[in-house]
Parts: structure tokens; sequence; C-alpha cells
């Protein structure tokens, strides 16, 4: 991972992980930077204006607020 990157964690079935591996080999290119890619292109055509409150970061997936 380079400097100024943060990483995420994705889950997939062992089908799906291993055949992606498996293309990204046999056509040269790495996991990462087609997953990268894959969310940047994701996110051009699925972006929304957030508000822009200080010191607030939108929820994490998976985890429920407390009451």
């Amino acid at each position: 991972m380079a400097q100024g990157e943060a990483s995420i964690r994705v889950y997939l079935s062992p089908e799906v992980k291993d055949r992606f591996k498996a293309v990204c080999f046999f056509k040269g290119l790495n996991m990462s930077d087609v997953s990268a890619e894959l969310i940047e292109e994701w996110l051009a055509k699925n972006d929304i204006e957030l508000p822009n409150y200080p010191n607030i970061s939108p929820p994490t997936a998976g985890k429920k607020k407390l009451s």
C-alpha cells in the first residue's frame, strides 16, 4: 500500500475471489488497482452531495449507531 492510501475489506464468496484473482493474474493486473478503479467508476455514476458537518464522518457500513 502506498503512503497516503487507506485500505478497506471486502467480503466475497471464495469462488468470486478466486475468479477475480485468476483473471487479474492472467491479465497482468493488480487486484487492488482494479478494485480502486471499479469503486471510482461506481462513485462517478452514484455519487451524492454529502452534508458538510465538521468532525462527522459517514457511518461505517455494518455498524449500528448507539442511541
